[in-house]
């Protein structure tokens, strides 16, 4: 039946009836066997192309045989398939009813793939409907789920689905940039598949270069070998050997240069490895706690007659607070992946640094106002320097929200610099309750953030922005006395 699915994929009709067909016969001795389930489906799915009656018949038991079995996932890809008839006939409403079946499925089950295929009916649903604007909403809300699992095609297929929705809407600029995510998806895709493909081959070639050198090596000792017992009888050959004692060694030392190279590539790879692993840790750290925070205070919220309207303002502030912080620590990671995934090459430009303070602390104006912090920019305009702007910025922009999450109310944010003959030392100073000399031994690691006077996110945001500003041959740290406030420095080369 897959192989049945392929072929209607490829165009071919013929072989996809003959394969569906072939499969309903091998599947006829199957007594109560939940697989006929989907097997019925897809035989459906596929039936329209010849006779709309049997894909009827075939969808109703496959949906008798998913409900016997309770097979979830069989279902939901019924409803999406019912859907599309109850559309072709006009009846909208029990469309309507087995899409938000469908979806509230892949939600409840977190199937991201099935929920992103369920968007799709909901926005053919609303474009049966000519309202290009729900449609419009289902197609971002399937696009960020597909990047934010890494979907890359079904992000190509969305936006080109969002594209057309734009231009019956005739929103140019919406066209537009959409168009300009559709080419940096391509793009990605298209790297994606480049980068596999040449590193595979690269291992396969090498290693088809140390099995050649491993049987050419095998043969000349063979040669050495047959040439000693001969030099007893024949001095001469002791000429003939020597030449080939220097091509074995040639061939040793190419041997050496080229385990060298795989050596290295193993060496990556374990970087690679490693990399995943703390990546996983930070994930794993830094949202389940708030996600289940998150988690209970929306349910609490559920039962709206045990809470008063001061009640759920706490509670919709907490939650607010909750989300922010899963978006902030979410950044941080995005623009972190992004640079270990891409062999990030820093962009130097010369900056103004007075100006980059200035810039990300109006990002966070809101936050000054709401605790009446006075914020202090101590840096002569008149400095600049050569380094990666988006790296700085980022840097600014955690070290400030930091100092801010912790000032306590009416406080003062400083900002002064430094200058030598071989540093620029910015820091940033805050009134707040200051660090013991442990927490700051466990600021700037992966899932140390426990106890420690940062959020999860600003957790995070650190670690980062140590792995960050290595990349520009600069190093960060922090001082503190408790109860005295803490400072977070960061030198760059001048």
């Amino acid at each position: 039946m897959n192989s049945a699915v392929v072929y209607e994929v490829l165009g071919d009709t013929p072989n996809s009836l003959k394969f569906s067909r072939n499969s309903l016969n091998k599947a006829a001795g199957l007594y109560s066997d939940s697989v006929k389930s989907m097997l019925y489906a897809n035989y459906s799915f596929l039936m329209p192309k010849s006779t709309s009656d049997s894909s009827d018949f075939y969808l109703t038991k496959a949906q008798e045989i998913a409900i016997r079995f309770k097979d979830q996932r069989s279902q939901l890809f019924i409803n999406q398939l019912k859907s599309d008839k109850f559309l072709e006939k006009g009846d909208t409403q029990k469309a309507l009813t087995v899409i938000l079946e469908a979806l509230q499925i892949a939600q409840r089950n977190k199937w991201e793939y099935h929920e992103i295929v369920g968007l799709d009916y909901y926005a053919h649903y609303f474009l049966k409907l000519k309202k290009i604007d729900s449609a419009i909403i289902c197609y971002n809300r399937s696009y960020n789920l597909a990047k934010t699992n890494g979907f890359i095609t079904f992000k190509i297929e969305i936006l080109k689905s969002l594209q057309k929705c734009y231009e019956l809407k005739g929103d140019k600029e919406n066209k537009a940039a959409t168009n300009n995510l559709l080419v940096a998806a391509l793009e990605e895709e298209k790297n994606s598949n480049k980068n596999f493909i040449g590193d595979y081959f690269t291992y396969y070639n090498t290693q088809q270069e140390l099995n050649n050198l491993a049987t050419q090596t095998k043969n000349n000792r063979w040669v050495i070998a047959l040439l000693v017992g001969f030099s007893i009888l024949l001095s001469s050959i002791l000429i003939f050997i020597y030449v080939l004692y220097k091509k074995l060694r040639k061939s040793a030392s190419l041997q050496i240069v080229l385990n060298e190279k795989i050596t290295k590539q193993n060496i990556l790879l374990t970087q690679s490895d490693e990399f995943k692993a703390k990546l996983v840790s930070m994930l794993a750290h830094d949202f389940r706690s708030p996600l289940a925070t998150t988690l209970s205070m929306a349910s609490l919220m559920k039962e709206e007659n045990t809470f008063n309207k001061a009640e759920l303002t706490v509670f919709y502030n907490s939650l607010e607070s909750e989300v922010n912080t899963l978006l902030r620590t979410f950044d941080s990671i995005l623009q972190w992946v992004k640079k270990q995934y891409s062999g990030y090459t820093a962009t130097l430009e010369n900056v103004e640094l007075h100006g980059l303070i200035e810039e990300a602390a109006a990002i966070h104006q809101s936050l000054f106002h709401s605790k009446k912090l006075t914020f202090s920019n101590l840096i002569d305009k008149t400095i600049t320097l050569t380094t990666d702007k988006e790296i700085i910025q980022f840097i600014n922009r955690n070290l400030i929200h930091n100092a801010i999450k912790f000032s306590p109310e009416g406080g003062t944010i400083t900002v002064a610099l430094e200058k030598s003959d071989t540093e620029i030392l910015v820091s940033i100073k805050d009134e707040g309750s200051g660090m013991t000399p442990d927490q700051i031994n466990r600021l700037f690691s992966f899932g140390t953030t426990t106890r420690s006077p940062v959020d999860q996110s600003a957790g995070v945001a650190l670690t980062i922005c140590k792995d960050f500003i290595t990349k520009v041959h600069g190093r960060i740290w922090a001082e503190s006395i408790p109860g005295q406030g803490s400072i977070f420095f960061y030198a760059l080369p001048n």
